[in-house]
């Protein structure tokens, strides 16, 4: 069909640029990954009764939720997709703490979209509430109160008791729900995620017992399975800034760990003696609440795997990064304006580097992936059918049996189950930058893309270690740290040695780099290597402390143009590294002085430019299977 040149439909493209993603606009109903954007099928809105405005807003909304979301936090979407493999029955409350987020960005953004999106939502929404169970009238709450900004409805009293010791949690200036929906630069996108689990989430599953309860559907798997669900779960698709910060009880959110009790529902099971009552009882359940989700967290955004398939570059708007500034707080003003403005320049340049910084990351992929074998094991619970006899379900299935129970369960099942190959291969990477005065122009921009690249790469490895380790259910003893000094006179460490990588040190890192100043006191950032791994005394010992009882490889990648304060000195500090077993590369830019001194493990690049693939073929070569 030939887009249309309705005015709207021209509105919508202006609008969303600040999305990031290119878009052509139908008259049909359907979205479509296309080369290089997503096609927005303008009909989709007609048939639920939206007006065009609504449309617009609405439209808006979902681009947002699906397009710029995946990309902007991919940490936040790997999350959710882990939290669900083992909690499905999350689902309703996930989707709608996303598309919560999505709205609250969207608006900050473009705020004069507010009454559109108010209107769309309030016809989207269910007006019925008390129709629902009643851990899904929480969820449809949310949204109203979210998207709509109305609280007064008719909902159960379970429901509308849980509502008010959220709003109680609150202070007369600070509104838990809005407090942790809004956008907040402070943390990141995965932060945010968590920050709004961990607040919404306990009422939720204490609401969802109740429903179970009534059902006769009585929950018996293990409390651990509820574990994904944690806010506080340290490790679950990993987090940029390390560690998520734990909520404060003066801004109303609560604690993680009660995300801990969210239910399996896998394991449900209705009380004995029901018979074939139980599974179509849980099946409804089920259905409940994917017909909620298709009902009213439905979307038109093809899947989001397809988009990242298809390689659409989102391109990160400087106006959507400006808005988001202007919603923080102003009590630093000129100082959280720079921050702000320093973190969408490096964003910006991330996305033009993306496809090296995947390139890299794919290199700890395929470890992760060989590190992970299946062999099959039999189950350890008994089923109605399976491949042998339970060794101790013998007296149970006479029992039931005789007590007329059919299809007693008497078998265990073969499975196929994940088992680690291999311990060691946790690595330490410290990457030293020359910035001393003749890394001027080319040079210091290439040495701070190669650092971006590199430093990015890596921490998006270790989440994947991460979200391997949750998915498969086994520990990898798996481990990545970095660390970036950049030298000149003297040595500064930008990022000590640690997994992740976080807002302040992208802040700091491009701008040390490309400042060049001074001499080259390359003895004192070899020396500083050796204290980031730990390394005691002039012998080279170890800090049991800093190597956390793993086998750790240690690598130290030195990068500069050649020439030194003190080749004595650094020549010691070299030895040092070596006789402690930690591999030291050098990278020379058109200098002969760097392949001569770290030779054998050294190499020359002529163009600045090829740094990163130099960085590239290295962590190949010392990747550990």
């Amino acid at each position: 069909m030939i887009p249309s040149a309705d005015p709207l439909h021209e509105r919508l493209r202006a609008a969303s640029a600040i999305v990031g993603v290119p878009i052509t606009v139908t008259d049909d109903a359907e979205w479509r990954i296309t080369d290089g954007g997503i096609q927005v099928g303008f009909g989709y809105y007609a048939a639920g009764g939206h007006g065009d405005h609504e449309a617009v807003a609405l439209a808006l909304l979902q681009l947002w939720e699906g397009a710029r979301f995946p990309q902007t936090g991919p940490d936040r979407a790997r999350r959710r997709e882990s939290i669900l493999q083992k909690e499905p029955a999350l689902e309703p409350l996930l989707d709608a703490i996303l598309r919560l987020q999505a709205a609250a960005e969207l608006l900050t953004a473009l705020p004069a979209l507010r009454d559109d999106l108010a209107a769309a939502a309030t016809r989207s929404l269910p007006e019925m509430l008390e129709e629902l169970p009643r851990h899904l009238q929480w969820v449809a709450l949310l949204l109203w109160v979210g998207l709509a900004r109305r609280n007064r409805l008719a909902a159960a009293p379970e429901v509308i008791a849980e509502w008010q010791t959220l709003a109680a949690l609150g202070s007369e200036r600070t509104d838990p729900l809005r407090h942790v929906l809004a956008p907040d630069p402070a943390r990141t996108p995965l932060q945010r995620f968590e920050r709004a689990l961990a607040l919404l989430l306990p009422a939720y599953t204490r609401l969802m017992a109740l429903d179970r309860a009534d059902r006769g559907l009585a929950h018996t798997g293990d409390e651990s399975d509820g574990e994904a669900a944690s806010a506080g779960a340290e490790g679950l698709g990993g987090s940029d800034g390390g560690d998520a910060e734990e909520p404060q009880q003066g801004e109303g959110e609560a604690t993680a760990g009660t995300a801990a009790e969210a239910p399996d529902p896998a394991s449900d099971r209705a009380r004995r003696g029901e018979g074939q009552d139980r599974a179509e009882g849980s099946d409804l359940f089920a259905a409940e609440q994917a017909g909620f989700v298709t009902a009213f967290l439905s979307t038109p955004m093809p899947v989001q795997t397809a988009l990242l398939e298809a390689n659409v570059e989102l391109s990160i708007d400087a106006r959507a990064d400006a808005a988001a500034e202007a919603s923080a707080p102003t009590g630093g003003s000129a100082g959280t304006a720079q921050s702000a403005r320093a973190t969408a320049d490096y964003r910006t340049r991330a996305a033009e580097l993306a496809a090296a910084i995947a390139q890299m990351r794919d290199v700890w992929a395929e470890v992760v992936t060989e590190r992970i074998a299946y062999r099959a094991a039999f189950d350890r619970l008994p089923h109605e059918e399976g491949d042998a006899l339970h060794p101790e379900a013998l007296a149970s299935v006479i029992a039931e049996v005789n007590a007329g129970t059919p299809n007693p369960r008497a078998f265990v099942k073969r499975r196929a189950r994940p088992r680690r190959t291999r311990r060691s291969g946790s690595t330490d990477y410290v990457l030293l930058i020359d910035r001393s005065a003749s890394m001027q122009g080319a040079a210091a921009a290439a040495a701070a893309d190669a650092a971006l690249i590199m430093l990015e790469a890596l921490a998006g490895a270790e989440r994947d270690v991460r979200f391997a380790e949750v998915t498969s259910g086994i520990s990898l003893d798996l481990d990545i740290r970095t660390s970036l000094i950049v030298f000149d006179a003297v040595a500064e460490t930008v990022k000590p040695l640690s997994r992740g990588l976080d807002d302040t040190v992208r802040q700091r890192m491009v701008a040390a780099i490309q400042s060049p100043r001074g001499s080259t006191n390359d003895a004192a950032a070899l020396s500083e290597a050796a204290s980031q791994l730990g390394l005691g005394g002039d012998r080279g010992s170890v800090d049991p402390l800093v190597s956390d009882g793993l086998e750790r490889r240690r690598i130290v990648i030195f990068v500069g143009d050649g020439g030194s304060n003190d080749p004595v000195a650094a020549a010691a500090q070299l030895r040092r590294l070596h006789a402690a077993g930690v591999h030291v590369y050098g990278i020379g830019i058109r200098s002969d002085d760097i392949v001569q001194r770290f030779a054998p493990r050294s190499h020359r690049v002529d163009d600045p430019r090829d740094l990163p693939s130099a960085l590239q073929e290295l962590i190949e070569r010392e990747r550990v299977a």
